[in-house]
């Protein structure tokens, strides 16, 4: 093959890489998605939450009893739940909620130590 053909079918071959390579980067970037914003709130809660302490009792397996909980929501929506009074605690197994149930149970000993 001549010399001046072969360079110009490598060039044309570097085009094509090139050109493919933008592509691929253009359709990545596109489907990138950017990370939304989770919005974390812990409050303490009277019993006009029923319904949903009720839900996270019956994902987690346990009875949700009356009185005062600390409720752990993201995105508005619970997740996680520590009684005030003894302790138990409700999470939706679903979720990655290992850290939400130790700062309930961190701020239940904050409670009752204020209580006090």
């Amino acid at each position: 093959m001549h010399p001046e053909l072969s360079r110009y079918v490598a060039l044309d071959r570097i085009s094509r890489f090139r050109r493919d390579a933008d592509r691929y980067r253009r359709a990545r970037a596109a489907s990138a998605h950017p990370p939304q914003p989770v919005r974390t709130a812990i409050q303490l809660r009277l019993c006009a939450c029923r319904e949903e302490l009720e839900r996270l009792a019956a994902l987690s397996e346990r009875t949700a009893r009356g009185g005062d909980w600390i409720v752990a929501d993201v995105d508005g929506v619970p997740v996680a739940a520590v009684s005030v009074e003894d302790g138990t605690t409700l999470y939706d197994p679903f979720r990655p909620t290992a850290q939400v149930v130790s700062l309930l149970e961190f701020r239940r000993k904050q409670v009752l130590a204020t209580a006090y």
